[in-house]
């Protein structure tokens, strides 16, 4: 084995370490709130969904064997197999820029990373497979301003504008990808401006994209309505939100690395040219707006840290050139803080298991310690015990006759609408209907498509956990003549 692991280099052997550690830590954690949910874009794939475009749906639905492996590992591969090669990725992207050395050290970083190692390293979400198309775009414009003027430069500027439209078919926030691009050519390459392959790429991913287009025109801009939403700002300045915000951003990132891109950055500042000044400045563009954005926003309103997490991918290989470097002109403290990231990453995946599974108790809200409110860990442990417990109280319904085979499973929110659907529904085979309102719905209202709805007289199925729960009679009173309790579940 010794013999073997040596054969590797050092890329190959972050690349295997890295993917059997999300093998093992997949294999041992349930789905996440989030993770569930996008199950259902696998189910039922359309042009668009409510929330997001339709690729992360689509791999799940490749992973799982068009769901005929259905395990929270095999959910999660795209994610997996996504990390993997977005090491490779990063590494030759820097090696482009720099050296060997250096991709290596940009490797490191993302997978110290806890935004790029885990959130969507380990878990299914958009970000999973948007990285990907991100980090490939990334390097083709890369092989763009570090190429001799004219080599391949038209056919990658068409894989820029393939890759780019890709990434946008995960998450819209793709589109920052070309405002960075396209800002970097005004101001440093107005060359570009002028070849008409620019225009051809930028039409390429309207192309690509068009069907979120689509599918909002069917469906009365939807998407549209809720993003905007999501980023409308409120009355007055939320110092709150901005605050919580870059704090996530700084935990996302690791706050060692964080402390490593500021660094990186003011050297750079001060015109320390450890990196050719074209690449950085791209890399800036393509990082910066995202950032930016991201962080404006918080200042009016509630945002989610990883909104921003692709923009840090730029500065990870500006931060990998920058410790290289270091190692040649100044001292090892570059690299001592290299490992002291690793050492938190590696952290948190140790901690967070043991966190989760042995923990006594819950950390939910003092107020409500018996109920998990607000108690993240619960879930990602304990939803494939739920399964056996409710088919036996199902059964035994179905066999006194209480309630029959064709009965369906009602939820009123996407979560934890998403667990019990994946869960308990799914394996059974059994109806899941939304019965509720369309914003807490998303998805599951298109889902209704292929369930149809209860009939006046029929009866249902409710369960409510714990840690998100909602009383039956409060929701539904008006829906059904009578609403029962037929067991609490431990």
């Amino acid at each position: 084995m010794a013999q073997i692991a040596s054969s590797f280099n050092p890329l190959t052997q972050i690349i295997v370490f890295t993917a059997l550690i999300r093998i093992l830590l997949a294999t041992f954690l349930n789905l996440g709130n989030d993770e569930v949910y996008y199950f259902t874009y696998a189910v039922q794939p359309d042009w668009n969904h409510f929330d997001h475009p339709p690729l992360v749906g689509l791999f799940i639905r490749l992973t799982t064997l068009n769901l005929t492996w259905i395990s929270d590992l095999s959910m999660r591969l795209p994610a997996i197999f996504g990390a993997a090669i977005n090491t490779w990725l990063i590494a030759k992207c820097t090696q482009r820029i720099a050296n060997e050395r250096a991709g290596i050290f940009a490797s490191i970083l993302y997978n110290a990373s806890i935004y790029t190692s885990l959130i969507s390293g380990l878990f299914i979400l958009p970000d999973s497979v948007q990285l990907m198309f991100w980090l490939v775009a990334l390097h083709e414009m890369v092989k763009i301003v570090t190429a001799p003027e004219n080599a391949n430069q038209n056919n990658r500027i068409l894989l820029v504008g393939i890759w780019i439209g890709l990434a946008m078919m995960c998450k819209v926030h793709g589109i920052f990808l070309w405002l960075g691009f396209i800002g970097f050519i005004i101001f440093h390459r107005r060359s570009l401006l002028k070849n008409p392959f620019l225009y051809l790429g930028i039409a390429i991913t309207l192309l690509l994209i068009s069907p979120i287009l689509y599918w909002n025109i069917s469906n009365d801009f939807i998407t549209w309505k809720f993003h905007s939403e999501r980023v409308t700002v409120d009355e007055g300045i939320h110092f709150k939100s901005f605050l919580v915000t870059t704090i996530g951003q700084i935990l996302y990132s690791n706050p060692v690395q964080f402390v490593i891109y500021v660094v990186c950055l003011t050297a750079y500042a001060k015109r320390k040219k450890f990196i050719a000044s074209d690449a950085v400045q791209l890399l800036l563009w393509c990082s910066v707006p995202i950032i930016f954005a991201t962080s404006l926003v918080s200042l009016f309103r509630s945002t989610l840290p990883h909104w921003s997490g692709p923009g840090f991918l730029g500065l990870m290989i500006i931060a990998a050139v920058y410790i290289d470097f270091s190692l040649n002109q100044y001292s090892k403290k570059a690299y001592r803080f290299l490992k002291a990231a690793v050492l938190i990453a590696s952290f948190v995946c140790v901690a967070g298991p043991l966190l989760i599974y042995f923990f006594p108790g819950t950390i939910s809200d003092k107020a409500s310690p018996e109920t998990g409110l607000n108690d993240p860990t619960l879930d990602l442990h304990g939803w494939d015990e739920l399964l056996p417990a409710f088919d036996k109280i199902r059964k035994d319904d179905i066999a006194n006759k209480r309630m029959s085979e064709g009965d369906p499973m009602v939820a009123h929110k996407w979560f934890p609408g998403g667990h019990i659907y994946y869960y308990v529904a799914y394996p059974l085979k059994m109806r899941f209907i939304g019965l509720g309102d369309l914003n807490d719905l998303h998805k599951f209202q298109w889902l209704n498509a292929i369930y149809g709805s209860i009939k006046p007289g029929s009866n249902a199925y409710y369960i409510s956990p714990s840690n998100h729960f909602t009383d039956p009679k409060t929701r539904y009173s008006g829906k059904f003549d009578i609403i029962e309790k037929a067991a609490t579940m431990d």
